[in-house]
């Protein structure tokens, strides 16, 4: 039972295995940008993360240095005073006469001493920020120290306590740490209660003054309150810090980037390289593979006797065989790489149209002589005299023809072959009966390397270079090419010559 199970599992793993390498095979470049874009992504987002990390820590460690100045001066200023100047004489108004009061409730009646405190130092505040001397205070103090920079600020109470005739212990009656429900929420803050500025994040790093007053004398009180300050451009001060480190990851990412797309660029321009020696030799195999049939063909048949007493059928057969050699001879002189060059250069001579086809189609016929071929040609009336390089067009035509027999599954493939002649243009058309295309398919087949997976290749082998060929044949010669084609009804190709 466990072999069993493992069995299965070594298979289905063998089975993803293949799946990606046939993936991978059939699809280089794609598997090749995704990986290199994924693992750019996975650098980027290890950068970012960095860089990141660096601008936390530099902006946990911002020190404002102008902080100094601000102390000093703000300390002088309220000297033997709270918060601001005229700040102790605002408390002092509401506390000092409800001492007594307020140490009776302490000690008969916490419940009403906690609602009275709280409704004190609602009062308090909200005396204190209506009649705050911060503001001016700070601008004086930046006018005097000649600080320019645009900076936000937080006067915070954090803490009050009041001390009773006992003289012992204070008695907390206000806690930043605590939410106190008779105390206006507006003024309730993480860090205290505001009284004035609008900086919304007060921490250690901003903190410019942190004062605890008191005087530890019966029916008195002590209070704790912060200033913070911090530029309105601290993020942009921050940043001016990372400048050198912001540039080299900048200028790295840049780095990886173009070197990415250089790399990209040279890979592909090798492997169009290899696929041009691929497409050569492949081409070339098929170029010298119709002549030599053509050749093999013929000499099998003058080794029959009754073919040697035929002295008609010998000459023709000797025919094929020089003409043949000739396209052989030719196809070693040029050596012709296809897939390297665009338009191909052709040597254009005089040649009788009906002549010229009539000995493609006896070399064509003489090669697929053993298959169920029945080929048809229909003169033009008239000789036709056209400028044609004799090489390409026998080469183009034979493709046409070859292609004609490898997708027909009839049991007898008809092709046929006519030569029409109207005012303007001379017309060749090669029809069949074989297994068609779909419009989507003709639109593709003149491209390099294009074969239709679903319908041709189960049929036949080949690399979708014949008809890339003719399109060139065709262009170079300035001619046009027309096709016409239905999915199980054979194709026609019509090749247009100007007159």
């Amino acid at each position: 039972m466990k072999r069993s199970l493992w069995m299965r599992i070594k298979l289905s793993l063998e089975r993803i295995y293949l799946s990606f390498r046939n993936y991978f095979m059939t699809h280089p470049v794609k598997i090749y940008i995704t990986t290199s874009v994924i693992c750019f992504l996975v650098l980027a987002l290890v950068q970012f993360i960095l860089v990141y990390n660096t601008y936390d820590l530099l902006n946990r460690r911002f020190y404002y240095e102008k902080k100094g100045i601000i102390y000093e001066k703000y300390t002088r200023a309220i000297i033997n005073d709270h918060l601001f100047p005229g700040g102790k004489k605002i408390i002092d108004s509401y506390i000092k006469p409800r001492f007594k009061e307020l140490e009776r409730l302490h000690n008969t009646d916490t419940a009403a001493f906690k609602i009275q405190t709280q409704i004190l130092l609602n009062d308090i505040f909200r005396t204190l920020i209506k009649e705050q001397k911060a503001d001016s205070l700070i601008t004086d103090i930046k006018k005097k120290g000649n600080i320019t920079d645009s900076l936000r600020y937080l006067l915070s109470v954090r803490r009050i306590e009041l001390m009773f005739g006992d003289g012992i212990k204070y008695v907390n009656i206000y806690d930043s740490r605590k939410k106190y429900p008779l105390i206006d929420s507006s003024i309730q803050q993480k860090k205290g209660l505001h009284i004035y500025g609008d900086l919304p994040t007060p921490d250690d790093q901003n903190t410019v003054i942190n004062l605890n007053v008191s005087d530890p004398i019966p029916y008195t009180y002590a209070i704790s309150f912060t200033l913070n300050a911090d530029p309105y451009n601290r993020r942009q001060l921050v940043f001016r810090q990372m400048r050198l480190m912001l540039t080299m990851s900048l200028l790295s990412m840049l780095a990886i980037i173009t070197l990415f797309i250089i790399t990209l660029r040279n890979w592909i321009k090798q492997k169009h390289l290899s696929d041009v020696k691929t497409d050569f030799i492949n081409n070339i195999t098929h170029e010298f593979h119709t002549p030599l049939t053509a050749i093999m063909v013929a000499n099998k048949n003058i080794q029959n006797e009754k073919i040697l007493d035929n002295k008609t059928a010998l000459r023709s057969l000797s025919e094929i065989i020089e003409r043949q050699s000739q396209r052989l001879k030719l196809l070693i002189g040029q050596v012709l790489d296809i897939a390297a060059i665009d338009k191909l250069s052709v040597h254009k001579e005089p040649h009788n149209l009906n002549v010229l086809v009539k000995d493609i189609l006896t070399d064509f016929s003489i090669k697929f002589s053993a298959a169920n071929l029945q080929l048809t040609f229909e003169e033009c009336p008239c000789n036709i005299i056209v400028d044609a390089d004799g090489f390409h067009f026998a080469t183009l035509l034979l493709n046409i023809l070859d292609n004609a027999v490898k997708y027909n599954l009839q049991a007898v493939k008809q092709i046929k072959v006519n030569i029409t002649q109207d005012k303007e243009n001379v017309q060749i058309m090669v029809s069949d009966n074989g297994i068609g295309m779909t419009k989507e398919t003709t639109r593709y087949i003149f491209d390099k390397f294009y074969r239709h997976q679903k319908d041709l290749t189960q049929y036949s082998k080949g690399l979708g270079l014949g008809l890339h060929y003719v399109k060139q044949c065709i262009d170079a010669h300035q001619w046009k090419l027309k096709v016409e084609s239905e999915a199980g009804k054979g194709s026609t190709f019509v090749i247009i010559i100007p007159v």
